[in-house]
């Protein structure tokens, strides 16, 4: 179980990571907003020669659409994040449940074998109940997450 905490914990900082880098990026492309627009209104009062102005343009455009393009692939790499994070966070639950149901049904046959069970059958009965329900729950789930890859 340990294996899966550290993927979780790795996968939670490459999408903060990921978070801070689309912001930086998304600065960037107001810049470079602002650049072009500022480039036009240089080209109709300004004293530069239009071509000048066109090269500027140009340039600007071309990290512009560097800075969208590499939104677009980080926004690629976010999406397969956190279905990859939802998965492994669904597998937790599902083992986590596993472990708690199999506590409760080793206690449910030390009571029998007591013969105690009378007593706290119906509590572990719901809680027996309530475990194979999220169980199945988080499996499908985890069916319906693998299906929208």
């Amino acid at each position: 179980m340990q294996k899966i905490d550290v993927t979780i914990t790795k996968l939670r900082l490459l999408l903060a990571d990921m978070l801070a880098k689309e912001q930086q990026l998304a600065a960037m492309r107001q810049q470079f907003r602002d650049q072009l627009r500022k480039a036009v209104d240089y080209s109709v009062y300004g004293d530069g020669s239009i071509d000048g102005s066109l090269g500027l343009m140009s340039e600007v455009q071309q990290r512009l659409a560097a800075v969208e393009g590499t939104l677009r692939d980080l926004g690629l790499v976010r999406a397969r994040a956190e279905r990859e994070l939802e998965s492994l966070q669904l597998t937790k639950r599902i083992e986590a449940a596993k472990t708690e149901l199999n506590d409760l049904l080793a206690e449910q046959a030390r009571l029998e074998g007591d013969g105690a069970l009378e007593a706290a059958e119906q509590e572990l009965g719901v809680q027996i109940r309530r475990l194979r329900q999220q169980i199945n729950e988080a499996s499908e789930q985890a069916a319906r997450t693998l299906d929208r890859r």
